[in-house]
């Protein structure tokens, strides 16, 4: 296989923009896909917008589970080498957050910094909350689904679609719960997070706590919505991150 044919089943473009000023890299849930951030990606027109599908699922569902997230991001590191062209902000959703926090450390650490990460729905890295999700059953672990509304009351009843999704969501969280951040981990760059009021997992202190994870700017903004909040509540979210490339020259196309 091809490097760009490898690009393209590791990062999807998810919308058009012209002469963009950055490129926005999102990085989904548990058990998510690329997709879920099409509707998003809709109101960020000044920017190129690309979301990271994950092994295991979809189109990618023949292919083996990664056992960690600094696995993961030793994989999707590789692919962002020749984007030097535009600033790159990262935005990680849930797990998604931590991939993207691995990701930031490796390409600070080549000198290739994003302009920001942008953390949504996680405690901090440093928080490490094991509560043996991965462990359970499947009913046990589908109420857990259920808590988090990340899937329709329909789909949690169909045992079709629950074979495809359960396999990725479950590998998933193994590697959020076993995630194990070395304390004194840290960013240069600003790191944004966006929480939603009513999330049953994530308090505002424990969101807090991702301060520690950077010696540059850090914000903290709670909106209304739960742990999907920006599926029916971006506008803040979406403020935040064009707040963020404020001042940066559009690309000359």
């Amino acid at each position: 296989m091809t490097s760009t044919e490898e690009f393209g089943l590791w990062i999807r473009r998810l919308n058009s923009a012209h002469d963009p000023k950055a490129r926005l890299l999102c990085f989904p849930h548990a058990g998510g896909s690329a997709n879920s951030f099409f509707q998003f990606a809709r109101g960020l027109g000044e920017m190129e917008v690309y979301g990271v599908q994950y092994p295991g699922r979809q189109d990618r569902r023949r292919e083996r589970f990664r056992e960690s997230i600094e696995e993961l991001a030793d994989e999707i590191v590789e692919f962002l080498g020749e984007w030097t062209d535009l600033p790159l902000i990262l935005l990680g959703n849930s797990m998604g957050a931590l991939v993207a926090f691995e990701v930031a450390l490796r390409l600070e650490s080549r000198g290739n910094a994003p302009l920001s990460l942008f953390a949504c729905g996680r405690v901090a890295p440093t928080l490490r909350k094991d509560e043996g999700t991965h462990l359970k059953g499947d009913d046990a672990f589908l109420r857990e689904m259920a808590l988090l509304g990340g899937m329709g009351h329909e789909l949690l009843q169909d045992d079709e679609i629950l074979d495809l999704v359960l396999p990725p969501m479950r590998a998933d969280y193994r590697m959020a719960e076993t995630y194990c951040c070395p304390p004194g981990t840290q960013l240069s760059v600003p790191i944004h997070v966006h929480i939603g009021k009513a999330d049953p997992k994530v308090t505002e202190a424990e969101s807090a706590q991702w301060s520690l994870s950077t010696t540059g700017e850090f914000t903290l903004q709670a909106h209304d919505g739960g742990h999907f909040f920006f599926t029916k509540n971006s506008y803040g979210l979406v403020r935040s991150i064009r707040r963020s490339v404020e001042g940066v020259p559009a690309a000359k196309g």
